[in-house]
């Protein structure tokens, strides 16, 4: 068997990460199960704790799914109940958040991300990937073109790019004109999505991937071990797995196996930084 130690080998900069990432895991979910909000692992942190038991040993992100009418409640808990040292970031509460996929962050650890760099903090993050009732997918694709791009412009998506004074002013009023048309064209969806609703769910529409979801794949939800603790899965993990990889068990050739984050910008802090 290959030996994957050269990505994220003990005391690697990546394994650094990756155990940070982890531990903001554990505490949502322990403000999860003391509330009875249900959430699942999702996407390569999912394939991870099927394939390796833990994290892709070149994976540097981590990805979990809540239902978009959960949230208001999970957001509440976060916002109550996490250690000092994490920090929710949203469009509620980070003006710089500028999408709708919340993240958990670790405040006491630093990546350079320059999406990220004005946000409240550039730590160590979780996603937390919103579910909606699903809309056909060629309708999907085209409106959320329109809606993600008007969204991210209004939440500052300009200004995170390093782009001039005058370039986000002038993104930002045509995002505002264009706002109403691309908020119309998600409700339609919406509407028709609760109409014919049969059980698929798809990310919210700023995301501008992502294959189905099924809730008969997902409910009830089954527990897996990932890095030593217990985590919620779908209870069918080979079909959704499949749905979205393929053959998930095979490992990859080396060429597509990417690491995002810039590994040596990393810093751990043992005290809240300044």
């Amino acid at each position: 068997m290959e030996d994957f130690a050269k990505y994220n080998g003990e005391g690697t900069p990546l394994r650094k990460a990756q155990l940070c990432m982890l531990n903001i895991l554990i505490e949502i979910d322990k403000i999860c199960r003391k509330h009875d909000i249900p959430y699942w692992l999702d996407s390569g942190t999912l394939l991870g704790a099927v394939r390796h038991g833990g994290f892709i040993p070149w994976d540097d992100d981590m990805d979990i799914c809540v239902l978009q009418k959960d949230y208001p409640l999970l957001q509440k808990f976060l916002v109550e109940e996490l250690p000092q040292r994490y920090q929710l970031s949203d469009t509620q509460n980070d003006p710089y958040a500028f999408g709708l996929t919340p993240r958990v962050k670790d405040t006491f650890t630093y990546c350079n991300y320059p999406l990220f760099e004005k946000q409240n903090s550039q730590g160590l993050w979780v996603d937390i990937l919103l579910q909606i009732p699903a809309v056909p997918t060629w309708y999907k694709k085209r409106i959320e073109k329109i809606y993600a791009r008007v969204f991210r412009e209004i939440h500052h998506y300009a200004e995170s790019q390093g782009k001039s004074r005058w370039v986000c002013m002038f993104k930002t009023t045509l995002a505002y004109l264009a706002y109403p048309l691309a908020l119309l064209l998600t409700w339609f969806g919406d509407s028709w999505a609760k109409k014919h609703y049969h059980g698929e769910l798809m990310h919210t529409w700023d995301v501008y991937h992502g294959s189905r979801r099924y809730e008969q794949e997902i409910f009830p939800l089954s527990e897996i071990d990932f890095e030593g603790k217990s985590f919620y899965v779908p209870h069918n993990v080979d079909a959704y797995l499949r749905r979205i990889y393929g053959d998930y068990m095979k490992i990859p050739d080396e060429s597509h196996r990417q690491i995002h984050m810039d590994v040596n910008s990393l810093k751990f802090f043992n005290t809240t930084p300044s």
